[in-house]
């Protein structure tokens, strides 16, 4: 704590000094003692400079107190942040006491953060430790025995949430310490806190922690935060998969994570990388991939999507669904999604399906000249013979030119009067011998439907 001694002192005899000059000019002067009266003179002088000097020097005393209160540490009571994260590390939840386990973690991470600085060093320890406590409810055999007898069905709600939090970033409570800690350096701030956060993407293996972080830091410090750091972490562990011993569900979707830290900062650099990765080796589509390519890649990589669409390497339905929809929607523009359209319209090696899929897309566009152009490719395509396909491809050609010409026009209305034996017979041969997919399970039939399905 700073002392301020001298300016009391110089202060107390400033006071003095103008008691004793106010004393001396209260005597009333002698008119016939000219020397008196310079005196007299010089003294009021002197006290004007003793209140301009009394002055400063009180402003400096204020000046001073304010400096040394605004250095003041406060020091939180209680155990200190080693002891709060020791007990942090050593709760066990049960079903019994999960809700006083859930408030005494929410607890003891808000004493953390009141412990300011002091805590990111602790904090920056144990996370480089690369350990983790997960805030689950720790089971006991007997209700292990117990959820096991119940079946699959007792338990859907719980795998329900499950799922949905497999790559949710946002968190009531968090689902880990480690989460829960870099929560705490988040409220802290700092620079301290800010390198203890980078600190962790320079280090962990988990993606979904690459993922939390890089949020963190976005909110923080703006969305180019760390991003140098968080691009080389997802390259890294996207290219160099590192296998976690008892993974989590969030573990379980660490190359979703990582895909998702590209796509937070626009990462157009592992567009290449990405291409190598969409077709996995029994001939699936990697979902996640896919989605990187056409959110970041977008127009780049319509090579590798028509490629895989015509490799004849992907054979299920839902996946050349899906190829045709992202490559699709440059139609009109690229070449080669002008190819793959018309070779999806024009053969019979595709189903109803993934041409409903192509054709769903050409009118999803504002731009007239596009429109126009996808019309004309329509308009090329050649009769098929099949009477539902035909009447499918003529409402979607009347949609686009309503949309051109800024027309109303209701293709639902259109739809529902064709009737339901119309769309059984245009959807009818879906999984007999035209599917390549081979045989699929129910709900794989499901996948991609249309969006309407007329009564009979």
């Amino acid at each position: 704590m700073k002392t301020i001694p001298f300016i009391n002192k110089l202060t107390n005899a400033c006071t003095i000094a103008l008691v004793t000059v106010a004393v001396g000019c209260g005597q009333a002067p002698n008119s016939q003692d000219s020397a008196d009266a310079s005196k007299m003179e010089a003294l009021e002088k002197q006290n004007e400079l003793l209140k301009a000097s009394l002055k400063k020097r009180q402003e400096d005393l204020d000046e001073a107190r304010a400096d040394n209160l605004g250095s003041t540490t406060v020091v939180a009571a209680g155990p200190s942040a080693d002891e709060i994260l020791d007990e942090l590390t050593n709760l066990k939840m049960t079903s019994a006491n999960k809700k006083a386990m859930q408030r005494r973690i929410s607890f003891l991470l808000e004493s953390l953060k009141e412990r300011g600085d002091a805590s990111v060093p602790v904090i920056r320890d144990y996370l480089n430790k690369m350990e983790d406590v997960e805030f689950a409810v720790e089971r006991s055999e007997e209700e292990g025995r117990e959820g096991r007898g119940r079946g699959r069905g007792g338990d859907w709600m719980e795998r329900m949430r499950s799922r949905s939090r497999g790559t949710s970033l946002n968190f009531d409570q968090p689902p880990s310490l480690r989460i829960g800690l870099i929560d705490v350096l988040k409220e802290i701030g700092g620079r301290s806190a800010e390198a203890a956060l980078g600190e962790v993407l320079e280090s962990t293996a988990r993606g979904f922690e690459v993922a939390y972080v890089a949020k963190t830091v976005r909110e923080m410090m703006g969305d180019d935060a760390f991003k140098k750091e968080a691009i080389a972490a997802a390259h890294d562990l996207l290219t160099n998969p590192v296998e976690i011993p008892n993974p989590n569900s969030f573990d379980r979707n660490n190359k979703r994570f990582l895909f998702n830290v590209l796509e937070m900062y626009n990462d157009q650099t592992f567009i290449e990388s990405a291409q190598r990765m969409l077709v996995t080796d029994d001939g699936k589509i990697d979902d996640t991939v896919l989605d990187y390519l056409d959110d970041v890649g977008k127009e780049q990589a319509i090579s590798s999507i028509f490629q895989a669409f015509n490799s004849g390497n992907v054979t299920d339905r839902g996946d050349l669904a899906d190829l045709a929809r992202a490559g699709i929607k440059y139609t009109g523009s690229n070449p080669q999604a002008n190819q793959m359209f018309n070779d999806i319209m024009s053969s019979d090696d595709y189903d109803m399906r993934v041409k409903w899929s192509a054709l769903r897309e050409m009118d999803d566009v504002d731009d007239n000249d596009t429109l126009r152009a996808r019309l004309q490719l329509m308009q090329n395509i050649p009769s098929s013979g099949n009477d539902g396909q035909d009447k499918i491809v003529q409402m979607y050609s009347r949609q686009i030119e309503a949309k051109i010409n800024g027309e109303e026009y209701n293709m639902r209305d259109d739809m529902r009067n064709l009737g339901g034996d119309f769309w059984r017979n245009a959807f009818g041969d879906m999984g007999r011998g035209r599917d390549r997919g081979g045989d699929r399970d129910r709900g794989g039939e499901r996948r991609n439907q249309p969006t309407v399905v007329p009564a009979p």
